[in-house]
């Protein structure tokens, strides 16, 4: 039998943070639905949605939750899915959805219940009949769209937590806190309810995480492997050192084809196409949060000349860094005023580093 490989000490990379850093992830509550039965109601794609909103952008993540009461949830080529009081959906790709009650009835569409914006605080619709009440709790995780994290595109279309065992007892308690704020508002309730959406959030990411089985792919489960995860966590503790494939396989200590294989396996890419594509996020937090020049920051991730890095900036996000920056700036101040909104592997002085 192969004997295991043996990996050296990991490095203090908190990963998942530095991912949903480098989304600029927003967390908001918008309104709260008294839904009595007999009732139906559909929900379309989240970029349209978003567009009867007030929100910033149009790449946002729905968040449910069911404060009391009992619905079902259906998605598109997905079981329906019975929801409880302190239940929580997320739909990572804001796919449209129908959430009913027991009795059959057709559904009405969701954005003709809402009062035309602006909203002064959250608001609260009411459909249905004359029977008994669920009441939901509607919150939106905006996001930066460009920077929609490819690296998230294994979750499922639909994350469904029941926080009910002891373990989840924090989780549990976040959830009851933000249904307790959504529907009865006091002092400071504006403030609190997108922190809270955001640590509810990540806790679901983190619980995900933890439950994946052994053969799953994608970035989590990587996270989660011991070659392919000490790889990240070297990589994302120090972005700027001057990586090869041999110097990385010798810091988790295995060989160059069993790192370079552990990575095809669970992200479909090699490790230094994955590091590139990590500096070159970091370079986009640069262009958004600081004056350094477009020229500087090719530098600083080791490009040659701004061209290149102009061109290989625009291949990943689809638009060039100077395009980038003035995009950035001109969207809502509220895009900063969230605790996720900094990666931890931040830039370094502006100083030549080894090119790539």
């Amino acid at each position: 039998m192969t004997k295991a490989p043996q990996v050296l000490t990991e490095t203090p990379a908190d990963l998942l943070s530095d991912v949903l850093g480098s989304m600029h992830l927003a967390g908001t509550v918008l309104f709260r639905a008294e839904f009595r039965e007999p009732w139906a109601v559909t929900t379309p794609e989240a970029c349209q949605l978003a567009r009867l909103l007030p929100l910033r952008t149009e790449r946002v993540i729905p968040l449910h939750i069911i404060a009391s009461g009992e619905c079902w949830m259906e998605l598109n080529e997905h079981p329906a899915v019975r929801l409880s009081e302190g239940d929580v959906v997320v739909l990572p790709y804001g796919d449209s959805h129908r959430l009913r009650g027991r009795e059959p009835v057709l559904p009405m569409q969701v954005g003709s219940l809402l009062p035309n914006p602006p909203w002064t605080d959250v608001v609260v619709i009411e459909h249905g009949g004359a029977g008994p009440n669920t009441r939901i709790i509607c919150g939106f995780l905006q996001c930066d769209e460009l920077l929609f994290h490819p690296v998230l595109c294994h979750l499922p279309r639909l994350l469904h937590v029941s926080p009910a065992c002891p373990a989840d007892e924090w989780l549990a308690s976040i959830v009851r806190h933000t249904a307790a704020q959504a529907s009865s508002l006091r002092p400071g309730s504006r403030s609190l309810l997108p922190r809270l959406t955001e640590l509810m959030f990540v806790e679901i990411l983190r619980k995900y995480m933890q439950e994946l089985p052994a053969n799953e792919i994608g970035w989590f489960a990587a996270i989660n492997d011991q070659v392919a995860g000490a790889g990240l966590r070297h990589m994302h503790a120090m972005p700027f050192h001057h990586w090869t494939v041999d110097s990385l396989a010798r810091r988790v200590g295995v060989s160059r084809s069993v790192l370079a294989g552990r990575f095809k396996h669970f992200l479909d890419q090699p490790p230094m196409q994955y590091l590139g594509h990590w500096r070159l996020r970091l370079a986009a937090h640069a262009l958004t949060s600081t004056a350094t020049p477009i020229k500087s920051i090719a530098c600083q991730i080791g490009y040659e000349s701004e061209a290149s890095f102009s061109r290989a900036f625009r291949r990943h996000f689809g638009v060039p860094p100077g395009d980038w920056r003035r995009r950035a700036r001109s969207t809502s101040p509220a895009a900063a005023s969230n605790m996720l909104r900094r990666p931890s592997s931040t830039m370094p002085p502006a100083t030549p580093t080894p090119n790539t």
